[in-house]
């Protein structure tokens, strides 16, 4: 997730920093592919380098936190970040966060997470992220800063997928090594999802239920199913709440929509209004 909001942002013109576990840095310049122009826009700092961030983090006028496991963010590294000594110039977060509201969870949820895909959403860990909304929410203020938490339920697909029927590319996405990294099986469902599923959904507030009693059925379905997230709509409605004013100390989810095309920058527009 944190690599496809990173991508997204460098290719929509934003100079953006990107946080990396020592030794991944080939693993993620392959995820964003070659285009010269995003890597131009996107500098990889390791995180062990403590001045780097440090210093990044004091130029910057927004962070965006986005994690793929079940876990949010460390609350210790949150807390440095988001400062008042640290975030001079922060004028927005954008974290994601996860549906807690506990609709359409339960056993099978469980039992789906698993016996059929252990990126299922299924609650286990909404007390960590609860205390991370409110920490973001603190700190933010005491920076003087706004903050946008957007929510996810299970993430699925995050590439490229393949060309539309236009022949149209969607290169703002992570590029077809995604697709070998996550293939498990013959089909690549993964890959499906991408194709099939490119429309978004926006709820306000915490609202978006779970896969409830279909769970084990809709665990790794490449069709439009309650409780989904995509990767490509989460990343890409992250970065641009970044320049809505109606995204400002809000929190909203977002869904699936079948469809060949992601959204428009209209109907972004339109998205980002129905939250109002």
């Amino acid at each position: 997730m944190s690599i496809a909001v990173a991508k997204i942002a460098a290719v929509s013109g934003y100079q953006t920093w990107l946080v990396s576990p020592p030794g991944e840095e080939d693993t993620i310049r392959s995820l964003i592919g070659t285009d010269e122009t995003t890597n131009q826009n996107l500098q990889i700092i390791l995180g062990s380098d403590s001045e780097g961030v440090d210093g990044q983090m004091r130029e910057s006028d927004a962070l965006m936190v986005a994690v793929d496991g079940d876990a949010p963010m460390s609350l210790q590294v949150m807390k440095y970040l988001l400062s008042p000594e640290v975030a001079v110039k922060l004028k927005r977060v954008v974290a994601m966060s996860r549906n807690l509201n506990g609709d359409g969870m339960g056993f099978l949820v469980k039992a789906a997470k698993a016996s059929a895909f252990k990126g299922v959403w299924d609650g286990s860990t909404s007390s960590a992220y609860k205390e991370f909304e409110q920490v973001l929410r603190e700190q933010t203020a005491q920076c003087g800063a706004e903050y946008t938490v957007v929510r996810a339920g299970t993430l699925k697909g995050g590439g490229c997928g393949e060309d539309n029927e236009d022949g149209e590319k969607f290169d703002q996405y992570l590029s077809e090594q995604f697709y070998a990294m996550v293939r498990k099986d013959i089909v690549n469902w993964q890959l499906l999802f991408d194709c099939n599923i490119r429309g978004v959904k926006l709820a306000k507030g915490d609202v978006l239920p779970g896969p409830g009693v279909k769970a084990v059925f809709t665990a790794t379905s490449a069709e439009e199913c309650l409780g989904d997230t995509g990767r490509c709509g989460l990343a890409e409605a992250m970065v641009r709440s970044l320049s809505s004013e109606n995204c400002a100390n809000i929190d909203f989810g977002v869904g699936t929509a079948e469809g060949r095309n992601p959204p428009t920058d209209t109907e972004w527009q339109q998205l980002f209004e129905s939250l109002s």
